[in-house]
């Protein structure tokens, strides 16, 4: 925008009844807010809205569309979806008018307090007695001897007791790493770290079984995948 701004400039007899707008302290829980504000054109001639551009996914516009006139004004409506999106934002939304000539700019920003989601919007899988995880497979792509890839698996404990877990992989590859053992609290989700070394190059691709058990019941196994690295 700052580019496109350059071949623009601030249109100052399109005034806002207020710049920037303050949610304050909103809910994860209970969906998007929205905020209208009111431009008023202070000026001579008609003002025509070409466009209201928020440059993020998260915050969508509504605007007018027909001419300003003098004396008249024109309402922007913002709105915000917090879902998955904890914590302080800023988000800048640029009102472009006279045909991509002028422009105004406007704000909204708030606080969004997080809330436990469901289990299964993060975690997919579940393996049993409780786990459940973000994967079905561990799959590594093609990589050259002494290459490394890491990436996060991410774990739940969807019950009311202390949960002990353990992986056992078959047949024993070293040199894939993750904790063998973990304890998760009742109701917790974590991740762990999963990396894994190419000691060679293969020709071919392999794989292992990982086999969790919870409380030392079998649960579920999963598959680990090593893909063939182009020679």
């Amino acid at each position: 925008m700052a580019a496109a701004q350059d071949n623009m400039r601030p249109l100052t007899t399109f005034v806002p009844d207020s710049k920037v707008h303050d949610f304050g302290v909103i809910k994860e829980k209970d969906g998007k807010v929205s905020h209208q504000f009111v431009l008023r054109n202070t000026g001579k001639s008609p003002v025509v809205i070409s466009d209201v551009t928020a440059w993020c996914g998260c915050t969508t516009v509504g605007y007018t569309k027909r001419p300003v006139r003098p004396g008249e004004s024109a309402k922007v409506t913002v709105t915000y979806n917090p879902l998955s999106r904890p914590g302080k934002f800023s988000k800048e939304v640029v009102v472009i008018t006279g045909g991509g000539t002028t422009y105004t700019r406007l704000w909204v920003k708030g606080n969004v307090i997080a809330y436990q989601h469901p289990v299964r919007e993060d975690y997919p899988y579940e393996y049993g007695e409780g786990l459940f995880m973000n994967l079905k497979v561990l799959s590594f792509p093609p990589l050259q001897k002494g290459e490394q890839y890491v990436f996060n698996l991410m774990i739940a404990n969807d019950t009311d007791r202390t949960m002990n877990l353990k992986f056992v992989r078959r047949p024993d590859n070293r040199v894939l790493k993750m904790p063998a053992t973990l304890q998760l609290k009742p109701r917790e989700r974590t991740k762990i770290k999963v990396a894994y070394r190419a000691p060679q190059t293969y020709g071919r691709q392999r794989w292992i079984v990982l086999q969790p058990y919870v409380n030392g019941k079998a649960v579920k196994s999963m598959k680990v995948t090593f893909a063939a690295s182009r020679l």
